[in-house]
Order: C-alpha cells, then sequence, then structure tokens
C-alpha cells in the first residue's frame, strides 16, 4: 500500500492538469456547428429593465445573439469589436448569470452596443440554446434560424470569414 500512496499525489495533480486544460481550450468548430438551423428557442425572459418580452419578437430581421457577463475577461476583449458591428447590424446581448445591476454599471462605463439587453439570470434560455460559457456569439436569420454560431472571443478574422457572408446571404 505504501507505493501506492506515493504516486498517489502524482495522480491527483495530474488530473487537475488534465481537467484545467481541457477547460482552457477552445472549444472549436465542431461545437461551433451544434444548433445551426435549428429555430431560436421561445421564451419570455425580462430586459435588464425589467420589462417581460417573448423571444419570438425578435424575428423579423437577422441580428447577432451575443451571450456575455460583466464579470467575463473574454467578454470585455471582445465589446470593442461588438460596439463596431453595432453599426451594421442589431445585436441583441443576453447577459448571462449575472446580477442586472452589475451589468447595466459595465454597459455605462464600457459603451452600449447591443441594441436590447436580455436578462437570463439563472441561465434557463442559455440551456435552451446550448450555451456552453461567455461569451458566445450567434448569428440569428430574420425567420430566428440559427446560422452561424461562436463560442469564444468573437474576432474581426472569425466575423469576416464566418459570419460577415452569411449575413450577405440573408440580407436583401
Amino acid at each position: 500500500m505504501r507505493p501506492l500512496m506515493r504516486w498517489l499525489p502524482l495522480g491527483v495533480a495530474l488530473g487537475i492538469v488534465l481537467l484545467l486544460w481541457q477547460s482552457l481550450t477552445p472549444a472549436g468548430d465542431g461545437h461551433d456547428k451544434v444548433g445551426i438551423g435549428r429555430t431560436l428557442p421561445s421564451l419570455t425572459l425580462t430586459t435588464l429593465e425589467g420589462k417581460s418580452l417573448d423571444t419570438r419578437i425578435l424575428r423579423g430581421r437577422p441580428f447577432l445573439l451575443n451571450v456575455w457577463a460583466s464579470w467575463c475577461a473574454n467578454c470585455r476583449n471582445e465589446h470593442p469589436l461588438l460596439t463596431t458591428l453595432a453599426g451594421k447590424l442589431p445585436i441583441v446581448g443576453l447577459n448571462y448569470r449575472d446580477k442586472p445591476a452589475a451589468a447595466q454599471a459595465w454597459l455605462e462605463q464600457a459603451g452600449n452596443p447591443y441594441e436590447l439587453v436580455l436578462d437570463d439570470g439563472h441561465g434557463a434560455f442559455s440551456l435552451a440554446l446550448g450555451v456552453i460559457g461567455t461569451p458566445e456569439t450567434w448569428l440569428v436569420g430574420a425567420d430566428g434560424t440559427l446560422l452561424a454560431r461562436h463560442s469564444g472571443v468573437l474576432t474581426e478574422t472569425i466575423w469576416q470569414s464566418r459570419f460577415a457572408p452569411l449575413l450577405k446571404e440573408t440580407t436583401p
């Protein structure tokens, strides 16, 4: 039993390292294809201002759906790009498992690129959507079809290669 006890700390440390590595490795394109072609889930959510809204009201024009939180460092990294994109198409923010007051304070400080911000404080809408974490960005067609998805920081390169061409196809 003594030799086994000597290796136990090494095994535990190796397990922790593997878990950390997996959690820090980007999901990649495989996960980014999950959910494409489905329709945006229909649920009633609350805006950060406290108004109830059925997500079906979002249909009628293409838009970006950005899952974010004030506590998310990567969300802060992609914020300048979202501010730039806000001039090109509507962006709906889905505030994930955050406090509305913290979200509002952060948007006041950094600027608000969102046409609308929905509060997903318990994560129910994100769960129905299949979100794995923040940030996550979806391109939603005018009919509510999920056209593109990116898990992680949205960059100009990803926008130009994966989202912009689809937006051109869906915009008359």
